[in-house]
């Protein structure tokens, strides 16, 4: 039975999680402390031999250099800064070096304030500098974690000297060629970043996505409305943010095989579980499992607070994020084929780490119970190698990658008036708050900096679970200076949209 797509109620805004959007307070909390220049491999490694030796500073770092050369490391190039930001730079640079014999200098540095703007990277901050060393590689990643976290000083403390991140490489294979054609070097290797993390990596296609019946949704909303600044236009502009509602994207098929990957089976029907009777099997899902926030610092009272609900084991997420299953890639495909105007790409590990998974699932039963949250917000991801490259700045900002999260509901059968569980969502000014209901094979696309929660199902349903599969998506522009609707070309076949609370507040 398909259920209404919304009911508007008010809710008693007791956590003050977000303000419009200015989400820095709840956000800070969410990711402090955390780093992923550590979840990446070469960072990971040597951060791990840091921790094993306690005795470690970088005084005592290890280099291997030639013999009876001193360890040196020289600026070359550099994009986007001006004399004063250039100055902070290659001081964290020295203070990285200091106590050390490492030699820095800045002698032959070539420098230009415009930013550089690689062709296959579309909205790409620019702000680089590029320096040469004679250490051997090992060597120079200790040497960049370090400068990292000196350049964490100046961007994220209490008074921080920037206000946006520059990327910083080291290379040993600088050639004498790069002062004729230093841009291109510096484009170059901005390029190589991204590939290496795989910051870009669309998703994968089949041949054929079968049974698509609309790319139109059967629900535009607007929602939380705010000025927002964006710091690298230096302009301010409106800003809301977009809920899509689509019931013709996943076909009957198309929605089972998506659930037998969920459940972990081969076959629909394939094992004798009996879920509405026992709820979801704890073989492949256990309490507590679902994570999809970043928050390393979570306490086990936050815990408590959100009751341990449902979540896939860590092999069963493992399983749906690498392993390759038809049903997957198919609706991959749709989501590809529903932007075209952008590249589109799942969540990668450089945005976050290893603490969000890009796909997984979840199945909240009655009593379990749940916080407003954000998926995430590109103006306040933590020290990262995707911020190093694409900065901070606002979702939907025109040219720079947008974060959105899309969640299939799964269930053969669900009603949505009867057993509830819809996915709410919150206009933090006006403090009212907008349910989608699920019902069989619905997908919902939202902006990850939105406010929403879970609710979990009424007693009516019993121990019967609401099954969702959920994506963690990037939407990177083909061009620059693009803008970043959702509609695109489509726009004048969906519908008008339902503008919500305060983005009823037009300026």
């Amino acid at each position: 039975m398909r259920g209404t797509i919304s009911n508007l109620i008010k809710v008693n805004f007791l956590l003050v999680l977000f303000s419009g959007k200015s989400r820095v307070a709840s956000w800070t909390a969410i990711t402090s402390g955390l780093s992923t220049r550590t979840s990446n491999k070469y960072t990971r490694d040597c951060f791990a031999s840091i921790q094993n030796s306690k005795s470690w500073v970088v005084p005592s770092m290890s280099y291997t250099i030639a013999e009876n050369d001193r360890p040196t490391v020289e600026a070359v190039a550099c994009s986007g800064l001006d004399n004063r930001e250039l100055s902070e730079v290659m001081r964290a640079v020295q203070q990285a070096c200091q106590g050390s014999t490492i030699v820095c200098g800045t002698d032959n540095l070539i420098s230009m304030e415009s930013r550089c703007s690689p062709p296959s990277v579309s909205g790409a901050l620019g702000r680089v500098l590029l320096m040469h060393s004679n250490m051997d590689e090992e060597s120079i990643e200790m040497l960049q974690f370090a400068i990292a976290e000196q350049m964490d000083e100046l961007l994220y403390s209490e008074a921080p000297s920037l206000d946006q991140p520059v990327f910083i490489t080291i290379r040993n294979d600088v050639p004498e060629s790069i002062k004729e054609d230093d841009m291109e070097w510096l484009n170059s290797v901005v390029e190589q970043e991204v590939e290496q993390y795989g910051m870009t990596t669309p998703l994968a296609k089949c041949k054929e996505a079968k049974g698509v019946a609309s790319f139109v949704p059967t629900l535009h909303l607007e929602i939380d409305g705010a000025q927002t600044v964006d710091p690298l236009r230096s302009t301010t502009f409106w800003d809301t943010s977009t809920v899509l509602v689509f019931d013709g994207l996943v076909s009957e098929h198309l929605r089972k095989r998506l659930l037998d990957v969920a459940l972990g089976r081969k076959e629909s029907n394939q094992d004798d579980w009996d879920d509405v009777v026992e709820g979801p099997n704890p073989n492949r899902w256990v309490r507590g499992g679902l994570s999809d926030i970043p928050n390393e610092d979570k306490t086990e009272e936050d815990e408590a607070d959100e009751g341990p609900c449902w979540g896939l084991t860590e092999d069963a997420v493992g399983d749906i994020c690498f392993h390759h299953h038809d049903a997957i890639e198919e609706f991959e495909t749709i989501l590809s084929d529903l932007f075209p105007r952008f590249t589109v790409t799942r969540l990668p590990e450089a945005v976050f780490g290893t603490t969000v998974s890009p796909l997984t699932a979840n199945a909240p039963t009655h009593g379990d119970t749940f916080n407003y949250h954000i998926d995430g917000d590109p103006s306040l991801t933590p020290p990262s190698p995707w911020t190093d490259v694409y900065g901070r700045y606002p979702n939907r900002a025109r040219g720079k990658p947008r974060f959105v999260s899309c969640l299939v509901y799964l269930n053969e059968e669900w009603n949505g008036e009867k057993w509830g569980a819809p996915t709410r969502f919150l206009d933090p000014p006006t403090e009212e708050a907008y349910e989608i209901l699920p019902c069989p094979g619905r997908v919902v696309i939202m902006d990850q900096d939105v406010g929403h929660t879970v609710v979990s199902p009424t007693a009516a349903a019993g121990k019967r679970p609401r099954y969702s599969l959920v994506w963690k998506l990037i939407l990177h522009p083909k061009e620059s200076d693009q803008d970043m609707f959702l509609a695109g070309e489509r726009i004048s076949d969906w519908p008008e949209p339902v503008l919500f609370g305060s983005a009823q507040q037009i300026a």
